[in-house]
């Protein structure tokens, strides 16, 4: 009989335990909801659409007060990736790597970016690797890969990715827009670097490519506008104006067609001279006007036909140890102003003296190869902006 009541007075005590922490625990729900500052954080709001199309991305840099520079969007869908790495609190720019699975781009994939850099945003676009283009199937269309940039006044964008690689009977087309707000006062910058290899040489592919075209376009455009804007305007009369994008500045292309060796009598392989790389360098704006001296000076000085300067007399000039290399891999190179840009065109016989001369050009060295340490790039984005111009290691 005791053994029940001592049994009975602890269950009784358990339950009264038992009730008195749900009263507690309903008091402190309470106190959280009556009390914002104890309240858990509301969760973050994305700005981002809750799908988008494969192959689609969206990069948009903003600079928030007073001055730190944010990935305000970063979005992407397969076959895309984007990888960002967090910046350092002293980091000069941000760093995106585009790449995609697999190592590369296979037959009928197509990639459609939107990048946009705001007012003093600072954004550097790199790959991990040459961006392998696979050969096209029988029943696929080209692989096609699309980017178009918009850089607000006072911001900039470096675009330095390792190489395009076609592959045997790849056919690929590359489209890419650059929008400059601030083509007056020059403030919108940019450097381009685009350029391809002949493809897989180990294995006998010399311009073996169906096809390859790159096109390059930069346009003056106005300012952002509110999207609420009336759909009436950029119209006249009932008819829209011919150019809703602003006016064409630059339009640059290269277009490799193995189809056309009946028209040329040749193959492809054959009408390229043993070069085995070209390279094209889009410079523009008032951030870059140093890097752009420096190699308008470089290319004066270089001599016009074999070893002789025909503007001059003398023929006996010492030549400068870049000069020597760039002979040495068979480096051809020259650089023309158009419309406020430099355009620089580079072609040569070794990737690795291809690389180190484009590395060169970017890192202002002098004659005897020694980087400027004051360099527009490094200076304005920080180090760590050539990784597409790393010399292998024998």
């Amino acid at each position: 009989m005791e053994r029940m009541c001592v049994a009975v007075a602890q269950e009784q005590t358990t339950s009264r335990l038992s009730l008195r922490i749900c009263r507690a625990t309903r008091v402190r729900l309470q106190a959280i909801q009556t009390h914002p500052a104890m309240a858990p954080p509301p969760a973050a709001i994305s700005h981002l659409p809750s799908s988008i199309p494969a192959g689609d991305g969206l990069i948009h840099v903003r600079v928030l007060p007073p001055s730190k520079l944010t990935l305000y969007q970063l979005n992407y869908k397969y076959p895309l990736k984007l990888i960002s790495p967090a910046p350092t609190q002293w980091a000069k720019s941000l760093t995106v790597f585009v790449l995609s699975y697999g190592g590369g781009l296979v037959s009928g994939d197509a990639v459609n970016m939107r990048v946009v850099v705001e007012d003093r945003g600072k954004l550097c676009l790199q790959t991990q690797g040459t961006t392998k283009i696979f050969k096209q199937t029988p029943s696929s269309p080209p692989t096609i890969q699309r980017m178009t940039v918009r850089i607000h006044p006072n911001a900039s964008i470096l675009l330095l990715p390792d190489p395009v690689q076609p592959f045997a009977s790849s056919n690929y087309i590359q489209h890419q827009i650059f929008e400059l707000e601030d083509t007056v006062n020059d403030t919108s910058s940019l450097v381009v670097l685009d350029w391809v290899t002949e493809g897989r040489a180990a294995r006998d592919e010399h311009w073996s490519l169906t096809r390859f075209e790159s096109r390059n376009e930069v346009f003056a455009v106005p300012l952002d506008k509110p999207q609420n804007d009336s759909k009436e305007e950029g119209k006249e009369e009932g008819k829209e104006t011919k150019n809703q994008r602003g006016k064409l500045l630059l339009r640059d292309a290269m277009i490799l067609d193995n189809s056309a060796d009946e028209i040329y009598g040749e193959t492809l392989r054959e009408r390229q001279d043993s070069q085995t790389i070209f390279a094209t360098i889009i410079i523009r704006g008032k951030m870059f006007a140093q890097l752009i001296e420096y190699i308008k000076a470089r290319y004066a000085g270089e001599p016009r036909i074999g070893q002789k300067r025909w503007d001059t007399d003398d023929d006996s000039r010492r030549h400068s140890r870049v000069e020597i290399e760039a002979r040495e891999c068979g480096v051809i190179w020259a650089a023309s102003s158009v419309r406020g840009f430099l355009l620089v065109k580079v072609s040569g016989v070794e990737m690795e003296g291809v690389k180190r001369f484009v590395r060169g050009l970017l890192a202002e060295v002098d004659g005897d190869g020694v980087v400027n340490a004051d360099g527009c790039i490094e200076r304005e984005f920080g180090k760590g902006m050539f990784r597409c111009l790393t010399i292998d290691a024998v």
